[in-house]
């Protein structure tokens, strides 16, 4: 999916070798205050976005913890207190920073009164999500290589909340009488017309993304609500 797969070379340069004491994810005895408990999901959340930054930035083979804590402004050492090793870090990343975009989506498109405005709004609110955190972008292409349990995992998670929105439309009679397997079908239809629709029309040059445009969305509806047929009616009212 991407040209940077190979990135996924070197990965293991860190790993638990460098476990200081013998700490690792999970070592964690006493957070005997609940103050300490926040900080502790405090500093796992920081090393979370600051590992999504640098692997936006340097892809996951250069994404060395070294960055990563720098990135986070915490000490290299706490770094074991929440992962075991880089690749621990990895193995997670996708599915952290990734569920967030989805929620944010299914935000968007909550109280929608139509098939076509749910798609509006989902499709409007994912470039939107992406043109303001681009390394998610590279994050999920990167990981299909480097962390593909979590790959799968978020591709399953992505199929399956447009699953349940599609039968949604279907059973308020907005959507054709397709089966439970042909839903499937058009839910990877759309997801990999958006992942297209991104490559070719929301880079601005190297990581870069912006919101795609207005016209490109109705090209999107158009082909999605009326198909591609010349029996059917083309609407031209929208602006």
């Amino acid at each position: 999916m991407s040209e940077d797969h190979g990135a996924g070379k070197g990965v293991a340069e860190d790993g638990p070798a460098e476990v200081p004491d013998g700490k690792a994810s999970g070592a964690r005895k006493r957070p005997s205050t609940r103050r300490q408990l926040a900080k502790n999901e405090a500093t796992r959340a920081a090393l979370i976005e600051a590992a999504g930054r640098v692997v936006g930035q340097h892809g996951y083979a250069g994404a060395s913890i070294a960055r990563i804590t720098a990135e986070a402004g915490i000490a290299h050492g706490a770094f074991y207190l929440h992962f075991a090793s880089r690749q621990a870090l990895f193995d997670v990343l996708l599915l952290e920073i990734g569920n967030d975009m989805l929620d944010a989506i299914s935000a968007a498109i909550r109280d929608s009164h139509s098939l076509e405005e749910i798609e509006r709004r989902g499709i409007t609110a994912n470039f939107a999500y992406l043109a303001q955190r681009p390394e998610i972008d590279r994050v999920m292409n990167e990981a299909e290589v480097v962390a593909p349990e979590a790959f799968t995992r978020f591709m399953q998670q992505i199929q399956e909340r447009y699953r349940r929105s599609l039968i949604r439309s279907r059973k308020a009679g907005e959507l054709r009488g397709f089966s439970d397997e042909e839903i499937e079908v058009v839910a990877a239809l759309l997801t990999g017309a958006r992942s297209y629709l991104l490559r070719l029309f929301a880079r601005s040059g190297g990581t870069d993304i912006h919101p795609l445009a207005e016209k490109h969305i109705d090209v999107y509806l158009d082909v999605f609500l009326n198909g591609l047929s010349a029996r059917s009616p083309k609407n031209k009212n929208r602006d």
